[in-house]
């Protein structure tokens, strides 16, 4: 009796345990999707192509998305309005984020972002991403063009903008120096981001592994600090929508590049010359491989005729050896 209340004990330690690890798993992913885990938003830029919108808006976990528009001073996201607008047809409140270069002058940034986010397209306060420091620039001058950035984009849209950027750079850099902004925290963990000097976060972005669907890449995910919500990121005035059911209008795909798009015609003058060319390089490769065939075929002889060389001195060295122990005998 004692010997089978053991073993029952043990079996049911064994599905316990078993259980309690499915559950585990399921936290993770669970029919392709990011199931069961505490997510409020996502933010997505050119990494994830093209994305299916109406998809990902089944997914009611997300309540926004943040879109890279734009970095520096020249880049331009060619999957930016593609993104902001079927996200938003399908009830998913959008922003727009820059990827900032502390070392490219701010007024080219500012422009360039600008010219791409359009106030009326916004439903989100804009978000400055701050990863890097910059070359041989003191963290005073990263500050100071960061809050210029930020000065800007608040005189423009009318709203202080959001700042994202890494738990450890955060500490590092930016702690006591930007305060008055809205943080956004990436501390990819379980454990939730603790900023010196007691400052609080609005964003928590905690995972860059997510599984949505619609999605073909990882995706990052965040959630909210306790407390706080979409009033906290929205754009004043703005409203919380519903969703529409996700048999709206055909989402739009994004425009091709400009060198996707040109069609390019043929010219017979270029044909022959690029036909030409492939002769002259064929013709240039077989002798390069008759050339490279000659010269092993050489070293060859050339290894052979030493071996020989070396086998005679070896047997040229014996016959004297012999030679001299006969001598030595007679003697």
């Amino acid at each position: 009796m004692l010997l089978h209340s053991s073993w029952l004990k043990y079996t049911l330690s064994v599905l316990l345990l078993t259980v309690v690890a499915g559950i585990s798993c399921a936290q993770l992913t669970v029919n392709g999707s990011s199931a069961n885990l505490i997510y409020d938003g996502i933010d997505v830029s050119s990494y994830q192509k093209d994305i299916d919108w109406s998809a990902t808006a089944k997914d009611k976990n997300i309540k926004f998305v943040y879109v890279k528009a734009t970095e520096g001073a020249t880049y331009r996201s060619r999957h930016y309005q593609y993104n902001i607008e079927n996200a938003r047809q399908y009830g998913i409140h959008v922003g727009a984020y820059h990827f900032f270069r502390p070392n490219v002058p701010v007024e080219k940034q500012f422009r360039n972002f600008t010219t791409v986010v359009k106030k009326e397209d916004q439903d989100l306060i804009p978000l400055i991403d701050v990863e890097v420091r910059g070359n041989n620039l003191t963290v005073r001058a990263l500050v100071d063009s960061v809050l210029a950035f930020a000065d800007k984009l608040e005189d423009y849209y009318g709203c202080k903008p959001m700042i994202y950027t890494g738990h450890a750079f955060y500490n590092s850099y930016l702690s006591g120096k930007i305060s008055g902004y809205p943080l956004f925290i990436a501390r990819y963990s379980k454990v939730e981001p603790r900023l010196m000097g007691g400052a609080n976060w609005v964003l928590w972005q905690f995972s860059e592994k997510g599984v949505i669907a619609g999605i073909d890449h990882a995706v990052d995910l965040c959630r909210f600090n306790k407390g706080c919500g979409l009033k906290d990121i929205l754009i004043s005035g703005r409203k919380v929508r519903t969703r529409p059911h996700a048999t709206a209008q055909k989402e739009r795909r994004p425009e091709p590049a400009a060198e996707e798009k040109k069609e390019v015609k043929p010219n017979p003058k270029q044909e022959k010359l690029a036909k030409e060319a492939r002769k002259r390089a064929e013709k240039r490769k077989a002798e390069e491989k008759k050339e490279a065939e000659r010269l092993a075929k050489q070293k060859e002889k050339l290894r052979k005729l030493k071996e020989k060389e070396q086998k005679e001195a070896a047997q040229s060295e014996e016959r004297e050896a012999y030679s001299h122990e006969e001598q030595e005998v007679i003697i």
